[in-house]
């Protein structure tokens, strides 16, 4: 009777040991594989670690507990390290806010671990291929749910993770990103339970099929990949790389109002048709304020447009508001249209339930004001110039979020500052959410940041006249002759990979019942 008690207790304790040297070495894992994604794309290191994460989830598939707990170890390191970024704009003020720095960073792998850890509990069941099929498919949900919950963020979908070969996220211009993270997830579970099954001395025909599917079908889009012509327009893009601390100095506004103006006209405008500026990039109220329109008015080519970042004041409950704007502007000064940034940032642009807010968080609700909320896939409409669209910084990495779905656009206007993030992932990872509206949408992007990468994306996703992060200049770029291209997804949106989903799902169910 004694030697059973210890014998449970001994085993016991090798269980709950092993459960923790396994979340540990999950949690590092999740660390390395959050470098799968831009600007460390094609990691080796990063990929091995994303792939040994699955060998260990798939080896636990008997407890749900486990199942969980170990993929929400993965989930929290592997989301914290890919949005550190974000902890950056805390440290513009260091003395306000850098306090909060390490609440932040918790909280961000605290609340994305659930989007691995839920569709984890999916590979319980009893068929292996039925189940990392159920995972792989479940995991794209969330992803999907990921871009409205809480007003939405759909940074880093895994899909994003093939932007390292232009070819391979031709993908989404039929499945959109969600169905690229479908065919990715879906590619490395194949190897994982290959590596898995050679361990067991086991080999099955079906893993080969999880793994070579996804490889034709990536292959069969790269297959549409093809180069873009130029066209006769020819866009300027302006990026003079101010620093986020110098950015609203007050003593500073002129110098930097002027610097956007030096550095257009530091080239010959003769050839230019467009010229388009950051976000706001212009501190003054241009419609209030005919002085400083009047400075605008050199660094504008005679037959062409300026497009600038603005701060608005508008109407709104009969109230005067601010909006975050861009305003497309001619040589004699008139404004000819704009748009108000509709997609705001959370405790960035407004503060959620700011009257709920505790004491503490009172230094962060002195700072962040309300910004009014814009009509929401208004097209900038300009004589003699195609459609435009607009998105103003975080509004591009919605799927199916940026372009009007009735009234498509020619040309999609990205005005950004990725000042707030400094050297880190966030700016070229911001880049890469442009690259993939461009191919599904299948229109030409013209990003252009105060900081950060400028560029123009063909509807191919190949990128041109790229200005690198930090770097002060301009380049000029002849926008493709095709600026637009319908696609699959451009025209029934999610529906496609959410179908994809589905029929899996189903397919998986129907094999079960069968069973």
């Amino acid at each position: 009777m004694i030697a059973i008690k210890i014998k449970e207790y001994i085993v016991g304790k090798v269980i709950r040991h092993s459960s923790f040297f396994m979340g540990v070495t999950a949690f590092f894992l999740g660390a390395v594989a959050s470098f799968i994604f831009p600007p460390f794309v094609l990691n080796k290191i990063a990929y091995c670690a994303l792939i040994a994460f699955l060998v260990l989830l798939f080896s636990i598939r008997q407890s749900k507990k486990k199942l969980f707990w170990i993929a929400y170890a993965f989930g929290f390191s592997f989301y914290a390290v890919s949005f550190a970024w974000i902890c950056n704009a805390l440290l513009i003020d260091e003395q306000k806010f850098v306090v909060f720095v390490p609440f932040v960073f918790f909280a961000l792998g605290a609340f994305f671990a659930l989007f691995w850890a839920l569709p984890a509990l999916f590979l319980s069941g009893k068929r292996v291929y039925s189940s990392v099929v159920s995972f792989c498919s479940v995991f794209v949900v969330f992803e999907w749910i990921r871009s409205f919950i809480f007003t939405g963020f759909p940074w880093n979908l895994l899909g994003t993770a093939l932007s390292f070969d232009v070819r391979l996220i031709q993908g989404a211009a039929y499945i959109g990103t969600y169905g690229l993270s479908l065919l990715l997830l879906i590619l490395l579970s194949g190897v994982a339970l290959l590596i898995k099954e050679i361990f067991s001395r086991s080999f099955h025909l079906k893993t080969l099929m999880l793994i070579l599917v996804p490889l034709c079908v990536l292959g069969g889009f790269s297959l549409n990949y093809k180069d873009i012509s130029k066209g006769n327009i020819i866009a300027r893009l302006v990026q003079p790389s101010i620093p986020q601390t110098f950015k609203w100095n007050q003593n500073l506004l002129e110098q930097n109002f002027q610097q956007y103006i030096n550095l257009t006209k530091s080239k010959s405008l003769d050839n230019v048709q467009l010229v388009v500026w950051g976000e706001t990039a212009t501190p003054f109220f241009l419609d209030r304020d005919e002085a400083h329109l009047q400075q605008i008015l050199s660094a504008i080519p005679n037959d062409g447009i300026l497009v600038t970042g603005v701060m608005r004041i508008g109407m709104e409950n009969g109230s005067f508001v601010p909006y975050n704007s861009m305003y497309a502007i001619n040589k004699k000064g008139y404004i000819l249209d704009y748009y108000d940034k509709s997609h705001l940032v959370p405790f960035g642009e407004y503060l959620p339930l700011r009257e709920y807010l505790p004491d503490f968080m009172e230094p962060v609700a002195n700072v962040v004001g309300d910004l009014g909320k814009g009509e929401k896939f208004k097209n900038i409409s300009i004589p003699n110039f195609p459609l435009m669209g607009g998105a103003i910084c975080y509004e591009v990495i919605f799927p199916k979020g940026v372009v009007n779905p009735t009234r498509k656009p020619q040309i999609l206007l990205v005005l950004a500052n990725d000042g707030w993030y400094g050297i880190s992932s966030g700016p070229y990872q911001h880049l890469v959410a442009a690259q993939m509206r461009a191919v599904e949408e299948g229109i030409t992007v013209v990003r252009s940041a105060n900081t950060g990468i400028s560029a123009v994306i063909a509807p191919n996703g190949n990128i041109y006249g790229r200005i690198e992060l930090n770097q002060k200049g301009v380049s000029d770029v002849a926008l493709p002759h095709v600026l637009s291209v319908d696609t699959p997804y451009n025209r029934f949106g999610d529906v496609i990979p959410l179908s994809l989903i589905g029929m899996l799902l189903l397919l998986v169910l129907m094999i079960s019942k069968r069973s």
